[in-house]
């Protein structure tokens, strides 16, 4: 009787991204891949990231996330590369995609999760099914609640008080993020702009937050890309790496 053949690394990407809906994070696939493999190595990780960006069976949809080539078709339309997508529905793709990846990393971190936008997709989920909370907690004066419950991520501590909060910003313009962020002077909150990676944005964030009123905010908030909230997401156990993050 003939042995049954080991799949490569590459098939097991393949089955793991088949398991996972024909959309995966890099996060997912190894969890998945890995389960798939008797022979593992010593690196697994780093192959399996080697091998989704050199084997022309895999798509990137974007930084941290695949799919396969021949099945882009199963794919959500806002991820489905062959649908054309205006510049404010990639704003908003990419939106809540950060969003989605934020509420997480607060979950795998045993923080409970918040955010307003309960109906936008991360992969297939909507945010209401991802977030461990649906309402913010009424955790001091409601006119306070009454700006905090638009920030667009929020993770709380045990008790429910706010720990750290996220305004994920496409544009320049942080002030409408620092101005809720003010609102919760008065909490040992840590406070996080996410941007895209971007010059501009890094001397324009500067300029609003050396304002002066911001002046009580201004060495609590810190300006994080895509690119680190990716990375963070997709590789938890060096996430420790980027501690100030999770104070």
């Amino acid at each position: 009787m003939s042995k049954l053949k080991e799949p490569t690394w590459s098939d097991a990407i393949e089955q793991a991204i088949i398991r996972l809906g024909y959309l995966a994070t890099l996060k997912q696939i190894y969890e998945i891949a890995p389960q798939i493999k008797s022979h593992k190595g010593l690196t697994p990780n780093k192959t399996i990231n080697e091998r989704v960006q050199r084997d022309n069976r895999f798509y990137k949809i974007k930084p941290g996330l695949y799919a396969l080539t021949n099945y882009l078709d199963k794919l959500p339309d806002i991820y489905n590369p062959t649908i054309e997508k205006s510049e404010k529905e990639k704003v908003h793709i990419n939106h809540s995609y950060i969003q989605g990846l934020l509420l997480e990393i607060g979950n795998i971190n045993g923080f409970n999760t918040y955010t307003p936008d309960k109906n936008s997709l991360f992969l297939s989920k909507k945010l209401k099914n991802i977030s461990t909370i649906s309402n913010l907690p009424n955790f001091t004066f409601s006119s306070i609640i009454k700006s905090a419950k638009y920030i667009d991520v929020i993770w709380l501590n045990k008790r429910n008080f706010p720990s750290t909060v996220f305004e994920v910003e496409h544009s320049t313009d942080f002030r409408n993020s620092l101005v809720k962020f003010v609102e919760l002077q008065d909490f040992r909150t840590s406070m996080r702009l996410i941007s895209p990676d971007n010059n501009l944005k890094i001397e324009k964030f500067k300029r609003e937050i050396n304002k002066s009123a911001f002046s009580s905010i201004k060495d609590r908030v810190e300006l994080f890309n895509y690119g680190q909230v990716i990375k963070i997401y997709n590789n938890q156990i060096i996430a420790k790496q980027f501690k100030s993050f999770f104070k």
